[in-house]
């Protein structure tokens, strides 16, 4: 499909404003853009309303049962970190003397080693973490002799995507998309290369039910079916900041067998590392809920339960009496609160009353009151009624 005139002008001033901040960036050191990024995110903070709250619903997910307030002072040092990460992805290793060295260390290259002398391939599992951006540049960090491949996802802007897999290439790294047959990618691995892949991206009803963080969730199964097309070793790994534009890289064993359920163990442990370096600024744990999806589709797996329950709310108007719910809403996993005669602006008082976030809401009857209540917290709404037709 050809994009328009508009969005390719749209494309060239968003490359344009790219290459200025690069540019600029490139008369400065790695700890100096760092520490801007920090001084420009404390700065920001304030004004990102939206993003606050994804931050604070993830955090008290992820690490509930956890203090309001300490969740709160968590996510505005865990957004300051992430704009000083963001804006460290511009960082040339040239500038710093031309050596990957000076930005990254790895405590631990034994595990990757280990791996990679089996001789049939390794998937290395990564977060939004850190500085990411260096791991597509760690060639020489890597064992000798070993070819890199990373599945990235396109970006859209055309322009800006040619520019980022054409410095990515060019540092010898192989790109796959989600287009490239698993053929190819598997391929690729039984002749011994290591393929990363950033694995803590939330998808929908194409990914496979397992625990995250204690919360159950859909999460991609294609590391799993890597290792089942090629019998590869698998290992996950964490990205820390270690002082102002520099970042250590360590390496997490995956329990076999090597499925989802022990991947996503092994990348939630290495998140865990350093919180703060965690991109936080996407809902991770979002549910899919609507028409034809409904709770139980959305979670039913046999035998699997999570340990911090999906907190969901039935909310009544006044004398409105408690209807029974059909039986695609009854789920282990979900908790549900009937909450009756509560005016609207109370709802964040009812969200903050338990460690975890409300996460879906049910009505007989949307009320635009309560709607604007619900997007302001970043909880789904929707009327009751949709789902029985």
């Amino acid at each position: 499909m050809v994009a328009g005139f508009g969005k390719r002008l749209s494309w060239r001033v968003e490359a344009f404003g790219h290459s200025f901040v690069a540019f600029l960036i490139s008369f400065l050191s790695a700890g100096d853009v760092f520490l801007f990024g920090e001084a420009l995110g404390k700065l920001i903070w304030p004004l990102m309303k939206a993003r606050r709250v994804i931050i604070l619903r993830n955090l008290r997910i992820a690490y509930a049962p956890l203090d309001f307030e300490e969740a709160e002072k968590m996510a505005r040092a865990s957004f300051i970190r992430t704009v000083a990460n963001l804006l460290s992805t511009s960082i040339s290793v040239k500038s710093e003397g031309g050596k990957i060295e000076d930005l990254l260390v790895v405590e631990n290259p034994e595990l990757l080693e280990e791996a990679f002398a089996q001789g049939r391939g390794v998937v290395l599992l990564a977060a939004h973490m850190g500085n990411w951006e260096l791991l597509a540049r760690m060639n020489r960090l890597f064992p000798k002799g070993s070819k890199i491949g990373a599945f990235y996802r396109p970006l859209n802007n055309l322009i800006l995507n040619d520019r980022v897999l054409n410095l990515r290439e060019t540092n010898g790294t192989h790109s796959f998309s989600k287009r490239d047959s698993l053929h190819q990618v598997g391929g690729f691995l039984r002749d011994n290369g290591i393929i990363g892949i950033l694995a803590d991206q939330r998808v929908g009803m194409q990914g496979e039910v397992v625990s995250f963080f204690g919360r159950l969730t859909r999460v991609s199964p294609l590391p799993s079916l890597l290792v089942r097309r090629s019998k590869c070793e698998v290992l996950a790994l964490s990205l820390r900041t270690i002082a102002p534009g520099k970042w250590s890289v360590r390496y997490h064993k995956v329990e076999k067998p090597y499925d989802s359920a022990n991947c996503m163990q092994a990348l939630e442990a290495a998140m865990k590392v350093s919180p703060l370096d965690v991109f936080w600024l996407q809902e991770r744990w979002k549910l899919y809920v609507k028409r034809r999806i409904t709770p139980l589709k959305w979670l039913i797996k046999d035998g699997i339960t999570g340990k911090k329950a999906h907190r969901a709310v039935f909310w009544l108007g006044i004398n409105e009496p408690k209807p029974t719910l059909e039986d695609e809403f009854i789920h282990a996993d979900f908790e549900w609160e009937f909450i009756a005669g509560r005016h609207p602006q109370e709802l964040e008082e009812i969200d903050r009353s338990k460690p975890l976030p409300i996460d879906f809401i049910l009505v007989t009857k949307i009320d635009k009151e309560l709607k604007k209540a619900a997007d302001h917290l970043a909880i789904p709404i929707m009327s009751y009624s949709n789902f029985l037709k």
